[in-house]
């Protein structure tokens, strides 16, 4: 089982492969998710739900941590922050903790984690929206450059046809 604090839940995962004898091993380790309390929230209901509907009663805290590969320390922490919010109920006898759905709608009023990977996204999306601003104010610079540079052409040829023509007169 795996023991560790919110928000890491530890999953258990068996790799078999064959030693250098060919012999079968098993090799067990224990892989570390980082959730927010959004989705334990959410694991935690789910796994109430499919233990009471495969035993017909609520289930006990102890079987809803092993089915979550959790440390039944992680389950009354989680158990007591749902309680707490109205979301699951707890049924107690001298022996054990039973859980049961209460609204589970109020889970959405759980804060969501913003993914690294969308923010990064925000983030080169407001650096491309920055950059073709810069790049629309450069353009509107060159243009303003252009006409200028045309009407001081411009004006250098009309300066130009005047002197011809005081020339021609003359």
């Amino acid at each position: 089982m795996a023991e560790s604090c919110p928000p890491f839940w530890g999953i258990k995962v068996s790799v078999q492969y064959r030693n250098p004898n060919n012999q079968k091993t098993f090799q067990t380790f224990i892989a570390y998710l980082n959730m927010d309390a959004y989705t334990e929230a959410h694991l935690f209901v789910a796994a109430i739900r499919v233990l009471q509907h495969q035993a017909g009663c609520p289930p006990k805290l102890e079987d809803v941590c092993a089915m979550l590969s959790l440390s039944v320390e992680l389950g009354h922490t989680l158990c007591r922050k749902l309680v707490k919010r109205g979301i699951i109920e707890t049924f107690e006898d001298p022996f054990s903790i039973k859980l049961a759905v209460a609204n589970h709608l109020d889970i959405e009023t759980f804060p969501k984690k913003v993914t690294e990977e969308n923010s990064l996204a925000k983030e080169l999306e407001k650096f491309q929206s920055e950059k073709k601003n810069v790049d629309q104010k450069v353009a509107a610079i060159q243009a303003e450059m252009a006409k200028k540079r045309q009407n001081l052409f411009a004006d250098i040829e009309a300066k130009f046809k005047k002197e011809i023509e005081k020339q021609k007169k003359q």
